[in-house]
């Protein structure tokens, strides 16, 4: 491919309006773009969850259920619940998203504890962490990964997806996805449906991010090593982005077209509710460093401006795309600071 042909996205910074009161027309139509972005499915009525507990292990400090919800309509999902014993009632309720493509389709796993990590030594079974300090931690597996890897198919393979649902994409799904885990955990009765928090690493964090921009139910969240502004990135890692089971509706915008908006305007929408914004120096998959400091300002502009200065945080660690101990004692202590 000559330098003429190397994909990238281009777009216009966001930038806190002089005006707060145009905040909310900007709000409602990134929100918009974001759905028709992610193909978001739209249902005249949410279907039932339909949920159940499969059977329960004990892991000492906490039950580990495996539990199902969902149906044809939507998907089936499969997840581990993990609940502390005691712990008194309720409690704050925490979704766990796992890695994705870094790891060998272990998904629900990862975060529960059960396979990895794909970093040797790093703390990546959060799920299993956060249920030891008293959380109840839900791990789901994401569409055509896991357990909801289609027969037949490779993980990630989104062909029976697009099948099933040829105006969905799989990226689409997993943003409904994390509002039907909010749906599941509010139904558990040793939940605090007040206090529910979201979390994860990679694509993890990326899904933290975009369920929390549409779910307001989600009161706090933590991303690492999760998202960036597309503006900025050129060549593999874009050509990584448009396909099937990422953003493949941006694969129009690839060369040179302005976006309309971009990531960073949706990480607005999630202000004033408090969120950590974890990144790695390195990391590999998110090289445009500078744009990516630049949007962390304004972020933290904006909710100066709403009344909320410091529950806006983005850190940086040095090192490439991974989770360190020193992510997982600040996911840990953020998390306890807004939902303990």
């Amino acid at each position: 491919m000559s330098p003429a042909e190397t994909p990238f996205f281009k777009s216009t910074p966001f930038a806190v309006p002089d005006d707060l009161g145009r905040l909310s027309d900007l709000n409602s139509e990134v929100r918009a773009w974001l759905q028709k972005t992610l193909a978001f499915p739209v249902f005249d009525r949410e279907p039932g969850l339909n949920a159940v507990t499969l059977y329960q292990t004990d892991e000492g400090g906490y039950w580990r259920r495996k539990v199902r919800y969902g149906n044809d309509s939507d998907d089936f999902v499969w997840a581990w619940l993990l609940v502390p014993k005691l712990v008194e009632r309720p409690m704050p309720a925490v979704i766990c998203l796992p890695g994705s493509f870094m790891t060998p389709n272990w998904g629900k796993d990862g975060p529960a504890g059960l396979a990895g990590p794909w970093d040797p030594g790093n703390p990546e079974a959060y799920g299993a962490d956060l249920a030891r300090l008293g959380y109840i931690a839900l791990c789901p597996d994401y569409p055509c990964a896991g357990e909801r890897t289609s027969p037949g198919l490779k993980p990630y393979d989104t062909a029976s997806l697009d099948q099933r649902h040829p105006d969905w994409t799989r990226v689409g799904l997993s943003t409904w996805d994390v509002s039907r885990a909010v749906d599941f955990l509010i139904e558990v009765p040793e939940v605090d449906q007040a206090r529910i928090g979201c979390t994860g690493w990679s694509q993890g964090g990326q899904m933290t991010s975009l369920g929390a921009a549409l779910d307001t139910r989600i009161s706090v969240l933590v991303s690492v090593c999760g998202w960036s502004p597309l503006r900025g990135l050129q060549g593999g890692v874009v050509e990584n982005l448009v396909q099937s089971y990422n953003f493949p509706n941006l694969a129009g915008s690839c060369h040179g077209e302005m976006l309309p908006f971009d990531l960073d305007y949706v990480a607005a929408l999630i202000a004033p509710r408090p969120f950590l914004d974890l990144r790695a120096s390195e990391d590999q998959f998110f090289p445009n460093t500078d744009q990516t400091r630049a949007v962390g300002e304004e972020l933290s502009h904006l909710y100066e401006r709403l009344g909320a200065a410091g529950q806006y945080c983005c850190k940086w660690f040095g090192g490439k795309h991974a989770y360190s101990a020193n992510m997982a004692r600040e996911t840990q202590a953020w998390l306890h600071r807004y939902l303990y």
